[in-house]
């Protein structure tokens, strides 16, 4: 079932919410602030209407959204929890354009239990029962924010502060070209809830380990820029993170900072993952643009996704072959765009 009325479906979301006795929040893998900050929303606001209620996400919290957890740690789990949301319950799935990126086995879930689907993604793959797809909004945050105002339940400060975490998480604080009028509309709406933007600036800002700082600094000794000057990559070895003491969490926005190179619109970030034996895996890449480049058509190429200006994909290949493979499809990507010029 799925309705292209954007009340409707509100409507259609609230009451199937409203009806059950269990929730079972749903995140992608390799959580952000988004999909982090809808599931503590939803998970705090469960708990507040006396639902049975979790939050399963195939990984861990990064330490920069950990503060979201405080008081609901026993609502998560790394796992699908057996015979949860059970047979008057419902799956709530935030932020993930594919089951693929959160639990596949979501796919043999009991028919019983609706699956709802709420997301920001382009590429989303409507694998709901029922499907609430945007991809006008910068972040899901902002989607679950109206859902809430549309609701009966209104909003509590922890539930906004989670949601307006979720927001600047996935629009750089207001900065990036997702931005738009609703946006701050919907974070005026949180302010009225009592959300301290400083507050949430600092919790998320202040969580930078000496170790975090070497790690981006052997990144960033490897800047190499090309294209005429128009893309930048930089990567990170399975060493960088075991001598510094991190991990792939160290490495969030990080990406980010190439944009800030002078005429820079492509750029990338590869990190080499390894099994737990030590075998080499793959090599997680993440991309961002400026218009008119486009991050996910390159991402695309190697089987990857996300947004127009932020998308990732996982390269099958040692480190330095990733890399070349990347710079080589960024450079035919940016001289098929100054081409067109």
């Amino acid at each position: 079932m799925e309705s292209e009325n954007h009340n409707d479906i509100l409507r259609e979301i609230i009451e199937l919410m409203k009806a059950a006795d269990s929730w079972l929040v749903i995140s992608h893998e390799k959580p952000d602030g988004d999909t982090i900050g809808c599931g503590t929303a939803l998970v705090r606001l469960g708990l507040r209407l006396s639902k049975k209620v979790m939050f399963a996400c195939p990984d861990p919290c990064p330490y920069r959204y950990s503060f979201l957890l405080d008081g609901i740690g026993l609502a998560m789990s790394e796992c699908l929890p057996d015979n949860f949301p059970g047979e008057n319950g419902v799956f709530i799935s935030v932020d993930t354009s594919a089951i693929s990126r959160s639990f596949p086995e979501l796919a043999k879930r009991p028919a019983e239990c609706a699956l709802i689907n709420i997301d920001h993604h382009i590429d989303n793959g409507r694998y709901g029962d029922v499907n609430w797809i945007d991809s006008t909004a910068s972040a899901t945050g902002e989607m679950l924010t109206e859902l809430m105002y549309a609701s009966p339940w209104g909003l509590t400060k922890s539930e906004a502060t989670a949601l307006y975490a979720a927001i600047v998480s996935d629009n750089g604080d207001f900065r990036f070209a997702s931005t738009t009028l609703r946006s701050h509309d919907c974070a005026m709406k949180l302010m009225h809830s009592g959300v301290s933007p400083n507050e949430i600036a600092e919790a998320l800002e202040s969580t930078m380990s000496a170790g975090t700082l070497r790690l981006w600094g052997r990144a960033m000794v490897r800047t190499d820029t090309f294209a005429d000057g128009a893309c930048a990559i930089y990567w990170l070895t399975s060493d960088d993170f075991t001598e510094t003491d991190t991990s792939r969490d160290s490495t969030e926005n990080m990406v980010n900072f190439l944009l800030r190179i002078k005429n820079v619109k492509l750029a990338a970030l590869c990190c080499e993952s390894t099994e737990s034996g030590g075998t080499l895996k793959s090599v997680r890449a993440s991309l961002r643009a400026r218009a008119p480049y486009n991050a996910r058509e390159v991402a695309a190429v190697f089987g990857g996704g996300g947004h127009d200006l932020a998308s990732g994909c996982t390269i099958d290949a040692p480190i330095p072959d990733a890399v070349n493979m990347l710079r080589a499809e960024m450079s035919r990507y940016a001289s098929g765009i100054a081409a067109d010029r």
